[in-house]
């Protein structure tokens, strides 16, 4: 056998080493609880808290690493039923865009994956009856919003939002 079989063999080798380390084949997101190591996603245990309102969290993206918060929130936006009606807590930038046609704000959480160089986010809209720019941070600021993961139909098109959103720890 040639030297570049063998190299070819062995780096397949490795590639598949890593990819079947990284799990245990659940897809339920409950590998935390199973002994993995992985913080993964938190499942609402009582301890899990905000500061302003104690609502149960569901989902707590302020513990994962980069890597895992932006696997994470892609996974919440490519198979948005999992996580349907579920609290969700994540940190990121604070981003607005208006939309000129309907005169409407989007309001969104956007965080980075651990390179810098993508970055995707939520949507939210907040409980109370805040004011824009007034009652929201600058834009870019770092923020930390929990609310209930929804999906709604506007167009053609399906968005991810959180609903009865309130920005913590700020």
């Amino acid at each position: 056998m040639s030297i570049r079989k063998i190299f070819f063999l062995f780096l397949c080798f490795c590639i598949a080493l890593i990819f079947s380390a990284c799990g245990n084949g659940d897809k339920s997101g409950k590998g935390a609880e199973k002994g993995t190591g992985f913080p993964a996603v938190s499942q609402g245990k009582d301890t899990d808290k905000t500061k302003n309102d104690n609502k149960k969290i569901d989902v707590d993206l302020t513990t994962l690493s980069s890597t895992m918060v932006y696997s994470e929130v892609y996974n919440m936006i490519t198979e948005p039923d999992d996580y349907l009606d579920k609290t969700v807590k994540m940190n990121g930038s604070f981003a607005v865009q208006h939309d000129e046609e309907t005169g409407k704000n989007y309001y969104a959480c956007i965080i980075k994956d651990a390179a810098a160089c993508c970055s995707q986010g939520l949507e939210f809209e907040l409980s109370d009856d805040y004011k824009y720019p007034d009652d929201y941070p600058n834009e870019g600021e770092i923020i930390s919003v929990v609310g209930v993961f929804d999906v709604y139909q506007e167009g053609d098109s399906e968005y991810c939002v959180l609903r009865k959103a309130d920005l913590v720890d700020r």
